[in-house]
């Protein structure tokens, strides 16, 4: 975002209340051209260079500078940082992507896990439970006959249709997300925000609404397939096609911070970040990143993303595969917390395959003990999800693994209502399944998480 010489960047506040009215007089600026951030970046135009834009609930500013005024500003009293505005990208391992088609393949599925009447009564509920939410009928429309000895749990038309059995890929038996839901547990009304290159229509996908804050898109379609697939992971249906999400009944949002070509300024990640606090959302998955080190900015929006209710799921970045080794630690900002208040990091995802093993090119903690580690690990090697064009694709990389985990936050936050993301958090790592040497590590973080466990 450089013009005549100027770059962008991020401006942090020791206040973190501070308003767009005083951010603007700190700056020594004209209120004409502070605008509240969000708001202009969801419409279609391009910040120029003399746009500034506030972040109002993250205590941050975005404004191009010269070098020298960056260097000057910081030395003004109610400033904590002033930050470049680095260019983002989504962490998902290069490759060739295979392509199912819409009716297609049930490749590397498995078979529901267990039959017994528990689990069939929890499928059979999970599966009514999404036709009543797709088609709003109320509880009195799901009344029914019963035929002898096979109990019909609702239909919303006689006869009932008899429906082929959703396949489970294996990375959701994994994580143990069929015996969540065999409880009831599936992210119903948990809002979760997929901050990415957005989502595409698909028939497996239910999108409950969304945003751009990419320059001159006012649309929140996916022209990448990223985005879209991570959301399959997170909340796609448990139909009968397909595949199924870790949630299948959270509410999906889809928020375009990414361009097509998969990468994003800071400031659109952000601005993303404040959408996900003034529209209720619970759980933001970010599956973005790049290599650098913690980041004031990154590490207070997270902070206030978090104080207002908003898990943060970020993925660690794939940078083991480095063999140089350059950075194959854990990227921003996965890796940003606040000094002195740890508990405001982001869970920081790291991948595993079929076998739990971490995957070769998975990014691992630490190079320094003041930066956030990885959190936990969740599945991200040959995943198969939802891609643009009604089909299905395998895809690697952490950004695989992260939808896994603000998948099982979504259940938390349905198990346990009013829990706060600290205690989100919390829950995950202590119910998680241990790899690698006992307790935390630098590696798997506290494990692999566990669905089962984090909803008992």
């Amino acid at each position: 975002m450089e013009k005549s010489g100027n770059k962008r960047y991020l401006v942090t506040w020791s206040d973190g209340k501070t308003d767009l009215t005083k951010a603007s007089n700190l700056l020594g600026i004209t209120a004409d051209k502070c605008k509240a951030g969000v708001s202009f970046m969801e419409t279609d135009a391009i910040p120029g260079k003399d746009d500034v834009m506030h972040f109002e609930n993250l205590g941050i500013t975005s404004m191009e500078l010269t070098s020298d005024e960056a260097v000057n500003l910081l030395e003004k009293e109610g400033i904590l940082a002033v930050e470049e505005d680095t260019e983002m990208h989504i962490l998902e391992l290069p490759q060739n992507e295979e392509y199912n088609s819409f009716l297609g393949s049930n490749a590397n599925l498995e078979p529901i896990p267990s039959e017994s009447p528990d689990f069939r009564n929890g499928y059979n509920k999970a599966l009514t439970d999404m036709f009543a939410s797709m088609l709003k009928l109320g509880q009195a429309d799901l009344q029914a006959p019963a035929i002898a000895g096979n109990p019909v749990p609702g239909p919303f038309f006689w006869p009932f249709p008899i429906l082929k059995k959703q396949a489970i890929p294996w990375n959701i038996n994994l994580v143990k997300a069929p015996q969540a839901w065999a409880r009831g547990f599936n992210g119903s009304g948990i809002k979760v925000a997929v901050l990415d290159t957005g989502i595409a229509t698909h028939p497996d996908l239910v999108v409950a609404g969304g945003v751009s804050f990419i320059p001159g898109v006012v649309s929140y379609n996916d022209g990448n397939s990223h985005g879209t697939h991570c959301a399959g992971i997170i909340g796609a249906r448990n139909n009968w096609i397909g595949v199924v999400g870790v949630a299948p009944l959270c509410e999906l949002y889809a928020v375009k911070v990414l361009a097509d070509s998969g990468s994003g300024s800071s400031s659109g990640i952000i601005a993303g970040m404040e959408w996900c606090i003034t529209n209720g959302i619970k759980v933001a998955s970010m599956s973005l990143g790049s290599t650098s080190g913690p980041s004031v900015a990154w590490a207070n929006a997270i902070k206030h993303c978090q104080d207002n209710g908003v898990t943060v799921v970020c993925a660690s970045g794939n940078s083991y595969v480095d063999t140089s080794p350059v950075f194959p630690w854990v990227n921003a900002p996965a890796n940003s917390f606040v000094m002195g208040a740890r508990t405001a990091s982001p869970i920081a995802v790291g991948a595993v395959d079929l076998a739990s093993l971490i995957a070769y090119f998975s990014s691992r903690g630490g190079q320094n003990e003041n930066w956030n580690q990885v959190t936990l690990v969740a599945p991200g090697v040959n995943i198969n999800s939802t891609i643009p064009g009604n089909g299905y694709g395998k895809k690697s990389g952490t950004s695989m693994a992260t939808p896994h985990v603000a998948g099982i936050a979504a259940l938390v936050c349905q198990r346990f209502p009013g829990i706060l993301p600290v205690g989100v958090k919390a829950r995950l790592a202590q119910t998680a399944t241990n790899l690698g040497p006992a307790g935390f590590d630098l590696t798997y973080g506290y494990g692999l998480i566990n669905c089962d466990s984090a909803t008992l």
